[in-house]
């Protein structure tokens, strides 16, 4: 049995590139950091895998070190370490797949002129792109409306499940039984909505989802919700070799 706490990053300076956090992102994960030390039990060994941008990493270097401030024995902390299976949602953009705020520059940068097929797309996933962009972009359309040049929803679920079921055997070699994880609001947001079968909507800066996970079961907690779930497998649609090499 192993615990994971998926946790989106805190208030950052913009989604039109790979930006850090404001003050009150590093705030609001001081904050979290401090509720989480006030759980952890005397002696646990605690991993700590985040999402590859900016933001998430800073998140996870400051709950870390909140959590040191609050008493937690920092040998029992592994090191931070990046994990692809909890990233951003990806844009595929000429063929590359990238972080979606990747997209968001390259769509602020164009000019004049013939637009590439996926701008019309990207339009409708934000239709102010510079104003909405900066507030977060809408998530909320990624997650009810097919597209072609977003990762669909449901790959980002199921990479999300992967990263969950590969830190059991990651934990039990390090001697941990809980994973705290800095990921992103899209991956969260449609995990909750797969799981739950519907969608509750955004999740707020370091708001949680928790899993208690145990011989092939979770039990997953968002807000005032839980159900015991299955941890699924890729159906036969996906590619699980392609699927289990993301980002790598």
């Amino acid at each position: 049995m192993y615990e994971v706490v998926l946790l989106r990053h805190g208030e950052t300076l913009g989604y039109d590139g790979d930006h850090g956090l404001t003050p009150r992102g590093e705030e609001q994960a001081r904050a979290r950091g401090k509720a989480l030390a006030a759980e952890i039990a005397p002696g646990t060994r605690v991993l700590l895998p985040h999402a590859r941008t900016s933001r998430a990493t800073a998140t996870a270097v400051t709950l870390r070190a909140a959590l040191v401030a609050e008493g937690v024995d920092e040998s029992l902390l592994g090191a931070l370490y990046t994990e692809p299976h909890f990233d951003n949602l990806r844009f595929s953009l000429d063929g590359e797949v990238v972080d979606t705020s990747v997209a968001v520059g390259a769509r602020l940068e164009l000019g004049p002129g013939p637009e590439p097929d996926w701008v019309r797309e990207y339009d409708r996933f934000d239709s102010d792109y510079r104003d909405v962009a900066a507030a977060g972009g809408p998530i909320e359309f990624w997650v009810h409306e097919p597209t072609l040049y977003f990762e669909p929803p449901q790959v980002a679920v199921l990479r999300t499940w992967l990263g969950v079921a590969a830190l059991g055997p990651r934990l039990a070699d390090a001697g941990a039984e809980l994973a705290l994880v800095c990921t992103h609001s899209a991956p969260m947001r449609a995990f909750v909505a797969t799981t739950f079968g519907e969608d509750l909507g955004e999740p707020e800066n370091l708001e949680p989802i928790r899993l208690r996970v145990e011989d092939g079961e979770a039990r997953v907690a968002f807000r005032d919700r839980s159900i015991t779930t299955r941890i699924p497998q890729p159906p036969a649609w996906i590619d699980r070799g392609w699927l289990e090499s993301y980002g790598r």
